[in-house]
């Protein structure tokens, strides 16, 4: 499997360049959805990477293990549970161009809390719009979800079924803010979208490997509890407690990244 890339050049200049991103680690229970410009900044300097690389590795390994049946069709669909600033809608997309057979158009719906994160998406975006071969839609949902209440309100404005749903480093958040009344984050989530996928349809679930504080519990065995609990089948998984992956970009050479993740369907 790879683990390491480089961002591409393109995009490193659009990032640091013309859109004034800083590299600013942090590691403290972040609250990505309470953030301003500067923060938001901070964040696409440093996290916006490192979901890039996470992103287009996983996609990678996942499309050379398995046939994925979606790729083949005219049009699919993913979409992003708290996409940030965009990278691993990006990093996805990088690995679906690379591949043989790929679809004409690709749908994302993109859905954020974050105004400042979701903008900044839309702009790296459309520059990426240039760089593959296909057509692509990008519909952001600039929404905020306080509790498991508002999964059920989201379903007004969702058109499953979707190919792909991803969700990375944002479900931590709502432990974080223990926005779902001390019930397991992971579980709502999961069970709200695996029915929305349609037969072939997969969930990519990244998340960050810390201890987190408000839950007194590490996220990765917080994670697997949730997905326990429901009727879901591991497709495919890091090995061991997490994964480590590298990217190198103009602010900083193989920056280390560790997540958890589980692609479930």
């Amino acid at each position: 499997m790879i683990t390491s890339v480089t961002l591409p050049q393109w995009l490193d200049k659009l990032i640091f360049e013309e859109l004034g991103a800083k590299y600013c680690r942090s590691n403290s229970d972040m609250t990505v959805i309470d953030w301003d410009r500067n923060d938001v900044l901070n964040y696409l300097g440093t996290y916006f990477p490192r979901s890039y690389a996470e992103a287009y590795c996983i996609f990678k390994e996942y499309f050379s293990r398995t046939k994925q049946p979606s790729l083949g069709k005219e049009s699919i669909s993913i979409f992003d549970f708290g996409c940030g600033t965009g990278g691993e809608i990006v990093g996805m997309l990088s690995a679906i161009n690379e591949q043989v057979v790929k679809p004409s158009k690709i749908i994302v719906y993109a859905l954020d809390g974050n105004p400042h994160a979701l903008r900044l998406s839309e702009s790296v975006v459309g520059k990426l719009k240039n760089k593959v071969s296909f057509e692509i839609c990008y519909k952001p949902i600039p929404y905020t979800i306080d509790d498991f209440f508002d999964l059920d309100v989201l379903n007004a404005v969702l058109h499953p079924p979707f190919d792909f749903v991803i969700s990375f480093k944002a479900i931590c958040e709502f432990v974080t803010k223990d926005r779902f009344e001390q019930q397991n984050p992971y579980q709502n989530i999961a069970k709200f979208f695996i029915p929305k996928l349609n037969d072939c349809g997969i969930f990519l679930l990244v998340d960050i490997t810390t201890y987190n504080n408000v839950s007194q519990e590490w996220i990765p065995k917080q994670m697997d509890k949730g997905l326990s609990d429901i009727k879901c089948k591991v497709l495919l998984r890091n090995e061991g407690f997490n994964q480590t992956f590298n990217v190198s970009h103009a602010k900083k050479q193989n920056d280390v990244s560790k997540v958890a993740w589980r692609i479930i369907r």
